[in-house]
């Protein structure tokens, strides 16, 4: 029990001091919870199709840095609910799905959500597990982007 007790303590600690750094070099912090996006779970030759999925995701943390660029990391699960156009709708991978997009891809769903407007990453790197899970990053530069 007590193994068991000091270990979670350890790991608060641990966790608290590995934020300590970004916060102290002036960086700021926020975090969105309990949101829903759509992302590709799978990147055929007909793309989108049969390739959309929703997904429930539980939090978003954006970390923006003093020079204004930010990172993104978001966790989210694959849920059952129909994409809009039915011919797009997907189903989980049957093994790892790992997106690596360049710039103009991807939306940031935080911006999205706490101020509806749409910016563009510059990268965004995800993985979809054949059990639904979904681990984003995604960047973003100081300067929004200007994508044709």
């Amino acid at each position: 029990m007590w193994k068991r007790v000091s270990m979670i303590a350890l790991i608060g600690v641990l966790a608290s001091v590995a934020a300590t750094p970004v916060v102290a070099g002036g960086a700021k912090v926020d975090r969105i919870e309990d949101f829903e996006t759509v992302l590709a779970v799978a990147m055929p030759d007909d793309f989108p199709v049969a390739s959309l999925m929703r997904a429930d995701c539980s939090r978003l943390i954006r970390v923006e840095r003093p020079d204004g660029s930010a990172t993104e990391t978001m966790d989210c699960r694959l849920n059952s609910d129909p994409v809009m156009i039915p011919a797009f709708q997907g189903s989980p991978p049957k093994r790892a799905f790992v997106l690596v997009a360049p710039a103009c891809v991807w939306f940031s769903d935080y911006w999205f959500y706490t101020a509806g407007i749409d910016v563009l990453a510059e990268s965004v790197r995800y993985t979809v597990t054949p059990s639904g899970r979904v681990h984003a990053r995604s960047e973003y530069p100081a300067e929004p982007l200007v994508c044709e």
